[in-house]
């Protein structure tokens, strides 16, 4: 998956909803000819997703219109720094300031939340992995600020992982003796270059999907001190396991579920609870 072809249809669609057939008030106060440069200042501190898709955008826009960064893409910046410029055609440059700071601003937002989690598991062998639980539409620009941000992105989509969820256990389970076995393989007879993932809740579980050659676990919605009680019966069972934690987790306790020895921790707050970031555009009539 090329994300950029994503991130330039993405930039297609914010253009025509925003700018539609024209910004008429531009047009209408601004003569053509008219030059202006615009400085994109960072008014909370955070960490920065987003810039390498504002030249791409202003082109779109008017390819007369110039960038210049100031600071580089994935960087924590303080309040106050300058961290883009652009230059030219004013009625260009008026017309794409707001689609561009909504970029920036839901990015940069993402990627600063994320960089919070990472910094809390910090010391500890266990990625922050972002989940599907994406605004429609955004998923490219919000999985890329993830990455940004130094997390790791999850499947893109339902097509690139075998995932088995609990309602598939759930559907299997009023006919079948062994949902796990049988959902593995289901999954394995279907396809067979992928690799396989399930989802468990209790330990009793688990021991079935040991059985299996599922090579991801993620132990759902289970607190630390159940958790660790599974990391360890994984990791005897000589199995290359790949130990995921997902559920109700929070700044405040993600700690806690990286003591347990998992490998990896998914967050659907990434995307879904993220606070978009301070950012302003600062217009001179000229450079």
């Amino acid at each position: 998956m090329n994300v950029m072809d994503y991130i330039d249809h993405l930039l297609d669609i914010a253009i025509e909803e925003d700018i539609r057939t024209g910004d008429i008030t531009s047009k209408a106060c601004i003569p053509d000819g008219s030059m202006v440069s615009g400085r994109f200042i960072l008014k909370q501190a955070g960490v920065l997703a987003g810039l390498p898709f504002l030249e791409p955008l202003f082109k779109k826009i008017d390819p007369h219109i110039e960038v210049q960064l100031f600071v580089p893409e994935g960087s924590y910046q303080k309040a106050g720094t300058l961290i883009a410029k652009v230059f030219g055609p004013a009625q260009g440059i008026f017309s794409g300031e707001r689609v561009a700071l909504n970029l920036l601003q839901h990015a940069s937002g993402i990627a600063t939340l994320t960089n919070q989690y990472v910094k809390k598991v910090n010391g500890f062998d266990c990625s922050i992995l972002d989940t599907r639980k994406t605004l429609p539409g955004l998923r490219a620009l919000e999985k890329y600020a993830v990455k940004m941000g130094g997390g790791v992105n999850h499947r893109f989509g339902l097509d690139d992982r075998l995932i088995i969820k609990s309602n598939h256990l759930a559907f299997l389970r009023g006919t079948m003796p062994h949902p796990i076995k049988e959902a593995v393989s289901r999954v394995q007879a279907y396809r067979q270059d992928l690799p396989i993932e399930i989802e468990i809740q209790d330990i009793e579980q688990l021991r079935e999907a040991l059985s299996t050659e599922v090579e991801t676990i993620m132990l759902c919605r289970m607190p630390p001190h159940e958790i660790k009680k599974c990391v360890p019966l994984i990791r005897k069972a000589g199995k290359k396991v790949f130990i995921e934690s997902l559920g109700t987790i929070t700044l405040e306790t993600i700690q806690a579920y990286a003591e347990t020895g998992v490998d990896g921790i998914s967050l659907g707050s990434l995307t879904l609870s993220s606070h978009a970031l301070d950012i302003g555009m600062r217009l001179a009539s000229s450079d």
